[in-house]
C-alpha cells in the first residue's frame, strides 16, 4: 500500500458542527490513521469502535459489517442490518421531499416562509432555499438553554415551532451561514401542510418504500434491542427521546445497507430530475448545499456528505457520483468520532 495522501482539498466538515443535539460527555475516543499494508478489513477492525460500516466503490462492497455490541448487556452483536438512530443526516431526505414536492409543483424552493407560515417573524424575507441551505439567520433551537427541559416531551411541529419563532434573527437571510436545526424543522411542517401526510408518512412512503429501504423509519421514542442498537455516552445506556423534538431536522433510522440503497437511489435519479438533483448539490455559503456539505479530493472529483449526532449516536455519510465511492459509519457511542473514520477509509481505498 502506497503511503495516504491528504484526500480533500476542502476539509471535511466536522461531525460536531452538522449534528442535531450537542454532545456533553467526558469520553475521548481516537482514531488512528491505517498502517502501510494494512487492508480496509484490518484497518477498521483494529479501531475502538461500536457500529456499523459499510465501504463500497465502482458499485462494489468492499466492506459491510458490524463492530461491538447493539446492547453490551446481553452482548447482542452489531450487524450490517443493525438499525441505528441518524441524527442530522435526516437532513438530506427532508430536502429530497422539499425537491419532490417542487416538482410535483407544490411549493417552489423560492417561496417565502411567510406563505407557510404567515406570521413567522421576516417570513416574507425568508425563502425555503434560505431554510435548506442553512442561510435564514434563524436561531438554533438546540443550543438553547431551555431546549433540555423539553427534548424529552412530545410536541407537535407548531408547539417545537414556538419554541424558536419569535427569537431575534442572528443576522439578515442570505448573507451569513449558521447551522441551524430549526431551519429543518420548519422545512418538516411545510412538507406536512403542502403533502396533507405526516412528515413520517411521506418519508416512508415516498422514498423508503421507493428505494426498498425497509429497515429505515422514523425513529421511535424507545429503543428495542431486535435490530435497534442502544446509544451510549460515557459507556452508559443513553435514556429515551421524544424523536418529536428533533423532527424532520434528526428523527430518522437507518442501516449501513440502506444507506448504500439511498447512495444509489440519489446518483441513478430515482426519485428527482437531473436538474433538482443539481439543485440540491448547489453550494449556498460555506460550502454547504441543500442537506449537503460538498468538498473536492486532490482529483477534483466531488464528494457530498453529512454528519449526524443525537443523543447516543453518531453517524457518519461520504459519497461521489464521480467514482461511485461511498462510506456509511453508524456509531452507536455518542464520543466515537465517525467523520474521521470515514475520511480515513476513503482515503484508503482512494490510493492511486
Amino acid at each position: 500500500m502506497n503511503i495516504m495522501k491528504p484526500l480533500f482539498k476542502s476539509l471535511i466538515f466536522s461531525v460536531i458542527s452538522l449534528t442535531l443535539i450537542a454532545c456533553t460527555n467526558d469520553k475521548k475516543v481516537e482514531v488512528t490513521k491505517p498502517k502501510e499494508n494494512q487492508t480496509l478489513a484490518e484497518y477498521v477492525a483494529s479501531q475502538d469502535f461500536s457500529g456499523s460500516v459499510l465501504v463500497a466503490k465502482d458499485g462494489h462492497v468492499l466492506l459491510s459489517r458490524g463492530y461491538g455490541y447493539a446492547e453490551r448487556q446481553n452482548k447482542v452483536e452489531n450487524t450490517p442490518d443493525t438499525v441505528f438512530r441518524i441524527g442530522s443526516i435526516t437532513k438530506q431526505f427532508t430536502s429530497m421531499a422539499m425537491l419532490m414536492l417542487e416538482e410535483r409543483g407544490l411549493l417552489s424552493l423560492n417561496d417565502p416562509l411567510s406563505m407557510y407560515i404567515n406570521d413567522y417573524p421576516n417570513g416574507d424575507n425568508i425563502t425555503l432555499t434560505h431554510l435548506l441551505n442553512m442561510t435564514s439567520g434563524i436561531v438554533n433551537y438546540t443550543d438553547r438553554d431551555d431546549f433540555k427541559s423539553y427534548k424529552n416531551k412530545a410536541l407537535t411541529p407548531l408547539a417545537l415551532i414556538e419554541k424558536f419563532k419569535h427569537e431575534p434573527q442572528t443576522f439578515e437571510p442570505g448573507t451569513q451561514y449558521t447551522y441551524s436545526n430549526s431551519n429543518y424543522v420548519l422545512a418538516g411542517y411545510i412538507i406536512e401542510q403542502v403533502s396533507g401526510m405526516t412528515y413520517a408518512d411521506f418519508i416512508e412512503q415516498s422514498i423508503f418504500q421507493k428505494l426498498d429501504m425497509a429497515n429505515s423509519s422514523y425513529g421511535k421514542d424507545r429503543i428495542g434491542y431486535d435490530q435497534f442498537a442502544q446509544g451510549y455516552r460515557n459507556d452508559s445506556a443513553v435514556s429515551n427521546l421524544s424523536m418529536t423534538t428533533p423532527y424532520a431536522a434528526g428523527s430518522l433510522v437507518s442501516t449501513v445497507e440502506d444507506l448504500y440503497k439511498w447512495h444509489h437511489g440519489v446518483t441513478n435519479r430515482a426519485l428527482i430530475s437531473e436538474e433538482s438533483t443539481q439543485k440540491m448539490y448547489t453550494v449556498g455559503l460555506n460550502g454547504y448545499a441543500l442537506g449537503w456539505s460538498v468538498s473536492t479530493n486532490r482529483h477534483d472529483e466531488t464528494f457530498y456528505q453529512h454528519g449526524g449526532g443525537i443523543d447516543g449516536f453518531i453517524s457518519y455519510i461520504l459519497r461521489s457520483e464521480d467514482n461511485g465511492y461511498f462510506v456509511a459509519v453508524l456509531a452507536n457511542e455518542e464520543e466515537f468520532p465517525s467523520d474521521r473514520l470515514a475520511s480515513n477509509i476513503m482515503g484508503l481505498i482512494d490510493i492511486d
